[in-house]
């Protein structure tokens, strides 16, 4: 593992734009900001942490997780915890316009926060890894960009950590409370809204030249079946793409061999070094 030599500042609450046609009260974005400091000589890679919670929950003060954007931050990462809309505030796909805004964003303002511009990378768990992946699969895609942030810049990425995450929405699970979440995050059922469904499958758009993949999944999870997992990874070394495949035995959606043990500390803290050093040889390497 990386020396960490640096301490952290933390830059939150910091606007990274707005969506059109909302009251100037309702329509901010924000995302926290662990900035490295003192500033490293070289500017730093970046890397978007992208929270879970079904689309519907969740907050951006996850990534405050030691494993999540300190240990990142302080090897020398600048990252960016990112709010986004969620299914109750707006349906898909308002929830990549946001990611794409804030992407496109730490690019505008690389210079005044110590970022490469060519050097970010994009990460998330359950809801947030599927969003993180879609970024990563859809960088020339024009109908997914929006409106929300800084314009003129590209939204691509040069890596991807995705955990637990979705890839294929035409063939997950229906009934009970997948279609309700779905439904909410789609704004209808499956059979009103397939074609919306494909746009937000990730495998749906990989193709040559995607950037690095680290996909992280348990065979036993319960919520997000293990095969979605498959098809990505399998889908992206079709077209060439690098694919590092950490398969969790007998692990469900909470990353435990039990299923109803809390979202603590373990496995995370060692998923996070994982993590870290994909980034490490991924775009500091």
């Amino acid at each position: 593992m990386p020396e960490t030599p640096y301490a952290v500042e933390l830059r939150s609450a910091v606007r990274y734009g707005s969506v059109p046609g909302l009251p100037a009260w309702q329509a901010a974005l924000h995302l926290d900001l662990l900035v490295p400091t003192p500033r490293p000589v070289r500017p730093s890679p970046a890397i978007v942490y992208l929270h879970g919670g079904g689309w519907r929950d969740g907050h951006r003060s996850y990534g405050l997780y030691p494993w999540h954007g300190p240990l990142l931050a302080v090897h020398g990462f600048v990252v960016a915890n990112v709010s986004y809309r969620l299914s109750g505030q707006a349906p898909f796909p308002a929830q990549i316009h946001d990611v794409k805004g804030a992407i496109r964003w730490l690019r505008s303002n690389a210079a005044a926060h110590g970022i490469d511009p060519d050097r970010i990378g994009v990460w998330g768990d359950s809801s947030g890894g599927h969003l993180a992946a879609l970024a990563a699969t859809t960088a020339e895609r024009a109908d997914l960009e929006g409106e929300c942030g800084s314009g003129g810049r590209s939204s691509a990425v040069q890596a991807a950590v995705v955990r637990c995450a979705p890839s294929n929405f035409l063939t997950f699970p229906q009934g009970g409370w997948q279609d309700e979440v779905m439904d909410a995050l789609f704004g209808g059922p499956l059979s009103a809204t397939a074609e919306l469904r494909q746009l937000a499958s990730p495998a749906a758009h990989v193709c040559a030249g995607v950037p690095p993949f680290l996909i992280v999944h348990g065979t036993d999870d319960e919520t997000v079946p293990f095969e979605q997992a498959e098809t990505l990874a399998r889908t992206l070394r079709a077209h060439d793409g690098y694919v590092e495949f950490n398969v969790m035995e007998g692990v469900h959606h909470n990353l435990h061999t039990d299923v109803d043990l809390p979202w603590g500390s373990e496995p995370w803290a060692e998923l996070g070094i994982q993590a870290l050093n994909f980034f490490v040889r991924t775009l500091k390497s």
